[in-house]
């Protein structure tokens, strides 16, 4: 996700605050979005009454997350049209720890989306897409929340296609289907494209999903819409069921990553050098878990990537406008004269 500088109101004030606090104060200007439309109350979006415990509890969870990813803040670049989208593994680990606190236990199912057949051009075409989705029991839930244009009217559309059959509990990398792997034909954008299904391959796994939340939300400035989406959820909780449960980056930060085993302060574990975040009783233990640990590495690395050449596309973009209304302008002057 492209980094924007976004600045509240009350920016003379805030000028020495860390980024995550500045996030922390956004929160409070957020307009929440629409949310799932009422006629969509059964899966993938809702659970239907009796299918499964707490969905009196569940449902409403489901549509203000759906609500919180679809809002937006008022006069600010980053989030004019959204705060968070197409971020499936951050959102379903995110529910899963915190439904887990409502005594509501799911799986994070990293399997294939089918394609509708009337979204395929024949059959020869793709027929699905690697993807992630919360199960509870054996229904599959889908929150992922993706942005649309204003202008757009396939909204519907995004709803209608996606149906609880359309959920396979296959392996991506072993299927037979075709599926679309994106249309990258240089060797660094399917570099990239590997990574990201190594990732959620990787830590879609329980024992990992909240080393890949805390790795992001302690790097806030790379993503820092999942950032607000912890802060309101969290506060969801709060407010709808007197439960606060510590913040993911809080809990990784007291349990060695490697073993699991929990202590009662972060400095009694070690810090990986690298990523700053990661916490391990020993040398031992950071070993064992660096084939899980590095792709995290190389997570923040792809991302730093992409935020400098976003940059670096903006400032382009930028002086060519420029230019290009100093050319209009002396063209005008030109005339005048």
């Amino acid at each position: 996700m492209e980094k924007k500088q976004n600045e509240p109101e009350e920016s003379s004030g805030t000028k020495n605050l860390q980024f995550s606090e500045v996030l922390y104060l956004l929160s409070k200007k957020v307009n929440l979005g629409y949310g799932i439309p009422d006629k969509y109350d059964y899966p993938p979006w809702r659970l239907q009454t009796g299918s499964a415990p707490c969905v009196d509890k569940i449902n409403p969870m489901l549509n203000y997350s759906i609500k919180v990813q679809s809002g937006v803040i008022p006069k600010s670049e980053e989030f004019s049209e959204f705060i968070l989208s197409n971020s499936s593994l951050a959102v379903a680990g995110m529910l899963q720890y915190l439904l887990g606190h409502l005594d509501v236990p799911s799986e994070i199912t990293f399997g294939v989306l089918k394609w509708a057949q009337d979204a395929r051009s024949s059959e020869d075409d793709f027929e699905g897409i690697p993807h992630i989705w919360l199960s509870i029991g054996d229904i599959p839930v889908d929150n992922t929340y993706v942005a649309f244009p204003p202008t757009a009217d396939n909204l519907e559309y995004f709803y209608e296609c996606k149906k609880v059959n359309s959920y396979l509990k296959e392996n991506p990398l072993e299927t037979k289907m075709r599926l679309f792997l994106g249309q990258e034909e240089d060797e660094e954008s399917k570099e990239v494209y590997r990574h990201n299904i190594k990732v959620l391959q990787t830590y879609s796994f329980k024992g990992h999903i909240l080393k890949y939340l805390a790795i992001s939300l302690l790097n806030p400035e790379l993503n820092p819409g999942l950032k607000l989406y912890s802060i309101l959820m969290l506060e969801y909780l709060k407010n709808n069921f007197s439960i606060s449960p510590p913040k993911v980056e809080d809990k990784m930060s007291k349990e060695c990553w490697s073993c699991k085993k929990e202590y009662t302060e972060s400095d009694q574990l070690r810090t990986c050098t690298g990523c700053k975040v990661a916490k391990y009783c020993d040398r031992d233990c950071q070993r064992q878990e660096w084939k899980v640990h590095k792709l995290l590495h190389q997570e923040l690395e792809f991302t730093k990537k992409l935020l400098l050449e976003n940059a670096a596309a903006d400032e382009a973009e930028q002086r060519e406008i420029e230019q290009l209304e100093q050319t209009r302008q002396q063209m005008n002057s030109s005339k005048a004269s």
